[in-house]
């Protein structure tokens, strides 16, 4: 590692080659270049509008910006002046403003880069939820890049050390008290070390990402990594993959891209929408791994993108099954490279914590198929260790534990936090459950209150507390948990609402509760379903394992099939659409959100949209009529009778 560099700067001032360069994709036929010396001085050039703003070397800098190269131009301004990047993801949802402004005050001298529209929005936030005091400080230290016209003047750039921070990954969800993993320098090379020597990346690899650069799969794993090795990347928008997820393929033919990745939603994704027979010239022979973490992986599904791709080159040990977190920068565990997809199954009786697990020869009902992840890569350590820190033998269950010069030294602002996660000898507790089995860990679960939705990070409380906010919801009386959905492959949110009624009063609260969370954390709720106890421990915590295991076991099948009824019932009383341009925007509302009753007044945003189902919705009408509505209209015309006026005023001739 002594000719490695020591710092992201050093890494870029090191890459002089011009014909190395990032693409940004924008569309089938729309993409722009950048070569990295050329990132350099157009980051430097930014750095000096910051600096004019009055940022300086220590302070922070949040990045909201939905265009990647912007977002790119900030994350590198920060770096060579010093400053602390705070990626925040711009969102459809109000939580993910909420999150800018919890941020912004938990910050101790923060800025932000941002677009005249991205801080409109802010603004109507702070309006509408009294935070126009904070609003106003927010508005004096934005810095607007859609207002800069040149980048010619230089700023002044800081001498970098190893153990200054890079950034801060705010990794929790929308809500509540956002939690910040601080990275050093020194953090994120080690990681980025121990993943280019494990991948064994060279100049014969090229990168292909679809991923938020706010991830940090996006930025560590597909912007950082091929800088770090100067190779080329292509970079398109995850709106763009959201609405068209086979040109994520397409184009990664068409550039030869030897490196993809995507977490097991967006597997499931391009699954739902790949026809082979539109795609007689894709080629993925070039592919050499395909990423394959940032949630529980599904085997099945790994099996099923490998087979539909099989036909057109891709090979049988490119999916590449992967472990890690924000805690370690990015990567803990990786297999051996050209390793088949290698799997165990394990009764489900048996995972228990503290116990061994009973790995069977043959799949049952009452086994469950678990995937092997590798084994800790360069500069990480990891064990697998019982309740009070201590090592556990092979197959038993226990708390998976890391430590190595690549994980946080804690989170930002947390003393408390940090002490009840990272021990004396510096094991930090990662919240995952797992195993190690023939040498490799193997994840089984979850001891902290974390839910992984499309990827994504939440705490079970912080959803919980949106819940109250719905009427007739007390404190206590909600339990969110994340649970698995065989058939689909994917992780479901499943709220549980402690309720002794009769059901048809239920049915509102349903509604509500979808759209309380779809409005402050941008989810889409798979089920909301009434208790008549909320499970707890003999020290009152809530275990959420235990209505998790009764759904599972098919105990609210019944209760399901109930509310679906009602569901079907209810929606086909909604206000009838006037126009024709109503009644279609108004059927493809409900072919994408079936189990809501819709009217031509109600907010986009607040149907149970995810980003997911917008996307969809968005695809449909585009259908109807191509290339009049852009996803950020939905924003200035967010019910369908707005949407309905502006459509007919742009196809009036």
């Amino acid at each position: 590692m002594n000719q490695f560099p020591k710092t992201l700067v050093e890494a870029l001032d090191n890459n002089q080659d011009a014909s190395k360069t990032i693409t940004y994709i924008s569309s089938k036929d729309n993409e722009r270049q950048v070569s990295y010396p050329a990132l350099k001085k157009r980051a430097l050039g930014l750095l000096h509008h910051i600096q004019q703003k009055g940022a300086s070397e220590g302070n922070e800098l949040i990045i909201h910006l939905a265009e990647n190269e912007q977002f790119i131009d900030a994350f590198w301004a920060c770096q060579y002046g010093g400053i602390v990047a705070v990626p925040l993801a711009i969102g459809t949802s109000d939580g993910h403003r909420e999150k800018v402004f919890n941020v912004f005050e938990k910050l101790n001298t923060p800025y932000i880069a941002t677009t005249r529209k991205a801080l409109q929005r802010l603004k109507v936030f702070a309006e509408e939820h009294g935070k126009e005091s904070i609003y106003k400080v927010i508005e004096q230290k934005a810095l607007m890049l859609d207002k800069i016209e040149t980048f010619d003047t230089l700023g002044a750039l800081a001498d970098i050390n190893p153990e200054q921070t890079a950034f801060i990954q705010f990794s929790s969800g929308s809500t509540g008290d956002p939690k910040g993993v601080v990275l050093t320098h020194k953090n994120l090379v080690t990681n980025l070390y121990g993943i280019i020597e494990c991948s064994a990346f060279d100049y014969r690899d090229s990168f292909f990402s679809w991923m938020p650069l706010t991830h940090d799969l996006g930025i560590i794993g597909f912007h950082l990594t091929p800088l770090f090795v100067n190779i080329n990347q292509y970079i398109m928008p995850t709106d763009l993959f959201v609405r068209r997820p086979a040109l994520w393929l397409e184009k990664a033919s068409e550039k030869k891209a030897t490196i993809l990745s995507s977490p097991n939603f967006g597997y499931k994704h391009v699954l739902k929408r790949f026809k082979p027979e539109n795609q007689v010239n894709l080629d993925l022979s070039h592919v050499r791994l395909l990423f394959n973490g940032a949630e529980p992986i599904s085997a099945d599904l790994c099996r099923e993108f490998s087979a539909v791709m099989k036909p057109f080159g891709l090979a049988e040990t490119a999916m590449f099954t992967v472990y890690g977190l924000a805690e370690a920068c990015l990567v803990v565990s990786f297999p051996e490279l050209a390793q088949p997809l290698s799997t165990l199954h394990v009764l489900r009786s048996s995972l228990v914590e503290g116990q061994p697990a009973q790995v069977v020869s043959e799949a049952s009902d009452q086994s469950i198929e678990l995937v092997r992840l590798g084994t800790p890569i360069i500069g990480t350590q990891m064990i697998i260790a019982d309740s009070s820190g201590q090592a556990v033998a092979d197959n038993v269950i226990g708390r998976v534990l890391i430590k190595g010069e690549n994980v946080t030294k804690g989170y930002y602002h947390a003393p408390e936090l940090n002490e009840k996660l990272i021990n004396d000898e510096g094991w930090l507790d990662t919240g995952d459950q797992g195993l190690l089995n023939e040498g490799q860990l193997v994840i089984t679960g979850r001891t902290k209150d974390l839910i992984i939705v499309n990827g994504q990070n939440y705490y079970a409380p912080d959803l919980e507390s949106v819940c109250e906010h719905v009427d007739g919801i007390e404190l206590g009386k909600v339990v969110v948990c994340g649970i698995r959905n065989v058939e689909d492959a994917l992780d479901e949110l499943v709220v549980f609402v402690l309720y002794r009624g009769e059901l048809e009063n239920f049915y509102q609260t349903t509604i509500e509760v979808r759209r309380q969370l779809n409005e402050k954390s941008g989810l889409d709720v798979a089920h909301v379903l009434p208790i008549k106890k909320v499970p707890k421990t003999t020290s009152g915590k809530v275990q959420r394992f235990a209505l998790a295991e009764q759904f599972e076991a098919g105990a609210f099948n019944e209760i399901i099939a109930a509310l679906t009824e009602l569901s079907e019932t209810q929606s086909t009383e909604f206000i009838a659409a006037g126009s024709s341009i109503e009644r279609i925007l108004l059927d493809i509302c409900h072919s994408v959100v079936a189990d809501q009753k819709i009217s031509l007044k109600d907010n986009i945003f607040e149907m149970g949209t995810s980003s997911l189902k917008l996307a969809q919705i968005h695809e449909k009408i585009d259908e109807e009529y191509p290339e009049v509505v852009e996803l950020t209209d939905f924003f200035d015309y967010p019910t369908i009778e707005q949407l309905a006026g502006f459509i007919a005023h742009k196809t009036t001739p």
